[in-house]
């Protein structure tokens, strides 16, 4: 008869172990890059949105406004003028920030007056600089800035 071979008992537990000790040591690091990782698309979505918001303000000729709550914002072609989205005014974007992250809309730097800015048909900003402060569960800071110029920057401060 042939033996019939396998791990014993004291190899398993062993192999469990290390698989234990390596996913503590790994586990808080993944978690670290995911929150990043999620803090990098919310700031590179905010700045792609506010250049198409931008250049649809020139394109459509026309204010387009963005609008920002702790949570996300809105950007919309704002042809009345009244920072409030018509029926007959298009949504160009309505975005959530991914969960663990959000605007600091209380942060000394905030910088958008009644939480909103728009461009105007030259993709010029009505109000004066202003300044998006997002953060994360990490308590990572990035300062997304649009001068009344309409130019658009990212300052991280870490």
């Amino acid at each position: 008869m042939k033996k019939i071979r396998g791990f014993s008992i004291i190899e398993l537990l062993v192999v469990i172990a290390v698989i234990a000790v390596v996913s503590v040591i790994v586990t808080p690091n993944f978690m670290r890059w995911r929150n990043n990782a999620k803090m990098r698309d919310a700031v590179d979505n905010l700045m792609g949105d506010l250049e198409m918001a931008k250049l649809s303000a020139v394109k459509e000729n026309s204010f387009v406004a963005v609008l920002f709550n702790p949570t996300g914002y809105r950007v919309f072609v704002d042809r009345a003028n009244f920072w409030i989205r018509d029926a007959d005014e298009r949504l160009l974007r309505d975005r959530k920030l991914p969960a663990g992250v959000t605007f600091d809309l209380g942060h000394a730097d905030w910088g958008f007056t009644d939480n909103r800015t728009r461009f105007n048909s030259r993709g010029r900003t009505d109000t004066a600089n202003g300044t998006a402060v997002i953060v994360n569960s990490n308590g990572q800071q990035r300062d997304v800035i649009v001068s009344s110029l309409g130019r658009i920057r990212v300052v991280r401060l870490d």
